[in-house]
């Protein structure tokens, strides 16, 4: 007895440690459903199938078959990926289980048939009308568990049988809660982590690029674009605003002013409040035509655009200076851009230069 506990136990301390080590890599993906790409779904059958195949390699032989955990990663597969991937899976399994046959002893090889298509096809079923719930998995578990005892029932002496299937059965529940807790506290807490980056990287404000992330982006440029532009946008006469209508109405409108950049600017683009009233706007990959393009767009489209503030609609209108640049350090193209934007303030305000 103490032997059969030793085995399952050593089944679930391996299938605790693989789940967390396979589980790294993807941790900044979207959650897998039956839905997800199909790429997904294969990569997590061949996860989850490698995975019962070290189960399957530290089973408990007897009488020519190997009794194992490999129910549980099978059924996580089908649990987050569907059909298709607990069809790789098994698929999988089988190959690995036909090159463990010695001595010509194909009994356990066909009871691992059996069992697998006998679990995998019912909880694929089941699985287009069930959710990915902790309540599924334990329905699944409750299908393997009569599906790997009427196996042992069909291998195993009598005396043999009960004290297996008594300490599978309780194995089987707790490894399957547990291992589908530790997954779901894993996407927890990294899905927190990526969270706080966000906000690291974020302006409280107007849910923007913030100085932090900005920096890191010009950074990179001379890197990674051969050429590149910065256009800074600021608020004209924003003190007045704020001194006028109080402090609430101007986060208004710096919240719109945000949104009203992002939406003009392409995808590509990262734009971002640079501080107070100012904004920054990098464009990797950009040629001047570009730049005055967009910058003009913006222009135009504040001048005309109806802030909505909680002091009613208000008109406002941008400077915006900007530098494109030709091979020269990141710091100057930003020090040419801000000059650019001072000109801009100094020569009548609501106007674009570009620096040469």
């Amino acid at each position: 007895m103490l032997t059969i506990i030793n085995s399952f136990f050593l089944n679930l301390c391996i299938l605790f440690t693989l789940f967390t080590i396979s589980f790294l890599p993807f941790r900044n993906h979207p959650r897998l459903t039956p839905k997800s790409p199909l790429k997904g779904r294969i990569l997590l059958g061949v996860q989850t199938g490698v995975v019962a195949l070290i189960l399957l390699a530290n089973a408990l032989p007897l009488e020519g078959i190997l009794i194992d955990l490999r129910s549980i990663p099978i059924s996580l597969a089908v649990l987050f990926g569907g059909w298709v991937s607990g069809a790789v899976a098994g698929i999988i399994f089988l190959i690995g289980r036909f090159f463990m046959i010695t001595d010509g002893e194909y009994v356990g090889f066909y009871l691992a048939v059996l069992t697998m298509t006998s679990l995998v096809v019912p909880t694929s079923l089941l699985r287009l009308k069930l959710d990915n719930t902790r309540n599924t998995l334990l329905v699944f578990t409750t299908i393997s568990v009569g599906v790997f005892g009427s196996a042992l029932y069909y291998a195993l002496p009598l005396e043999l049988l009960y004290p297996i299937l008594f300490v599978y059965t309780i194995m089987a529940y707790v490894g399957a809660c547990a291992a589908y807790r530790l997954l779901h506290e894993l996407r927890r807490h990294f899905e927190n982590v990526q969270h706080q980056q966000q906000l690291a990287r974020t302006d409280a404000l107007t849910g923007i690029a913030n100085r932090r992330l900005l920096n890191e982006a010009m950074a990179n440029l001379n890197v990674e674009a051969k050429e590149y532009a910065l256009i800074l946008v600021d608020i004209d006469h924003f003190k007045r605003v704020n001194d006028t209508y109080g402090h609430d109405v101007g986060d208004d409108v710096l919240r719109e002013l945000g949104m009203l950049l992002v939406a003009e600017s392409e995808e590509r683009h990262l734009v971002g409040r640079f501080g107070g009233e100012e904004f920054l706007i990098i464009m990797p990959n950009a040629n001047r035509d570009e730049v005055t393009r967009l910058a003009e767009s913006i222009r135009e489209k504040v001048s005309t655009f109806p802030f909505e503030t909680s002091a009613g609609t208000l008109h406002i209108t941008v400077s915006l200076g900007a530098c494109h640049s030709n091979d020269i350090e990141v710091d100057s193209v930003l020090k040419h851009a801000d000059e650019a934007l001072y000109h801009a303030k100094e020569s009548g305000r609501n106007r674009f230069i570009l620096a040469s």
